[in-house]
Formats: structure tokens, C-alpha cells, sequence
């Protein structure tokens, strides 16, 4: 059975204003130049729902910065910039670890964590890395089992490799 996770995370290591870990800004333009990205992805990867989460440490969470849904689910509950998810889940995971998770069925998946109107069955989360430490996720849902193999995982780590620099700007002053 899916669980919408909306509980506050525990204690990080990364806390809000450290040297090392700027505050996180999604200011329009910023969520805008996400939002972009994010089109790009789907466009060029032919994907129905992919979202970026972005480490926010002021709250702990890593927090939506852009989506692209496939067709009728966005209920418009989950909005890029407010929703925010703990480390927990599958892109939790992905995070914590530093690697890349794919998963074929989520319901056999113990860390899966459902979101309002999902019907995801089967997803995809790269950890978004910039100067050596994870800063995000890209993730990939699919309304079918087995949607994503090892190419569509070397083809989001290529893509979440490449975006690494310009995720550089959502964090400190403006680029």
C-alpha cells in the first residue's frame, strides 16, 4: 500500500546557511529556469512525469523545483517551489546514497512513497551531484511496471551530470 509523505525529516548533517551549504533560492526565476530544465528532459528523453527535488537545508527536505506530468494526473496538490519531500523514499534514497535507484515495481519497493493522484508503478531516481556531495534528484515515474532499464539510467545520470552547474544558482546570490 502507497504512503503520501509529508512529515518534517530528521536532523541532516547539512544545516540551513553553512559555508558548505548555501540556502536554497527558488525565486521565480529560478523556478522558471528549473521548470526548463525539466521540459528539456521530457522533451528530449520522451518521458511522461519527471520531476527535480533540490536539497533544501533551511527545512531538511529536498523540495520540488520542477515537474512535467503525464497526461491527467496533476491534481494540484504538489507544486514546484512549496512541496517538499523527507529523506525517506525512493528519492530519499537516491540522495542519501549518492546513487542512482531504479525501481520496476514500486509496490514491491518498501521505501516507496506515494503522491497525491500518482499512479506510478514504476520509477527512476538520480542523485543530481555537484562538487562531489549530492544536491538533488531527478526522477523519472512511469504508470507502467518495468518502464525504465539500465539505458534510461545512463541516459538521466548523463542528463543530471550535465544540469549539475547550473544547479550552482539556486543556491547563495544569484549567478
Amino acid at each position: 500500500m502507497s504512503r503520501v509523505e509529508r512529515s518534517h525529516a530528521e536532523p541532516s548533517e547539512r544545516v540551513a546557511g553553512a559555508p558548505d551549504r548555501p540556502n536554497l533560492r527558488l525565486d521565480p526565476d529560478r523556478l522558471a529556469r528549473a521548470q526548463s530544465l525539466i521540459v528539456e528532459l521530457c522533451q528530449d528523453q520522451s518521458r511522461q512525469h519527471c520531476s527535480l527535488f533540490l536539497w533544501d537545508p533551511a527545512v531538511g527536505r529536498l523540495r520540488l523545483a520542477a515537474q512535467q506530468w503525464g497526461a491527467g494526473e496533476d491534481l494540484g496538490e504538489v507544486n514546484a517551489g512549496t512541496w517538499t519531500i523527507a529523506l525517506t523514499g525512493i528519492c530519499g534514497r537516491a540522495f542519501r546514497t549518492g546513487r542512482p535507484v531504479l525501481v520496476a515495481d514500486v509496490e514491491a519497493d518498501p521505501d516507496y512513497l506515494s503522491f497525491p493522484g500518482s499512479r506510478t508503478r514504476s520509477e527512476l531516481a538520480v542523485p543530481v551531484v555537484l562538487d562531489g556531495r549530492p544536491v538533488g534528484v531527478v526522477n523519472l515515474e512511469s504508470p507502467r511496471r518495468s518502464a525504465y532499464g539500465p539505458a534510461d539510467l545512463d541516459a538521466l545520470a548523463g542528463w543530471a551530470a550535465s544540469v549539475a552547474g547550473s544547479i550552482r544558482a539556486f543556491y547563495g546570490d544569484p549567478a
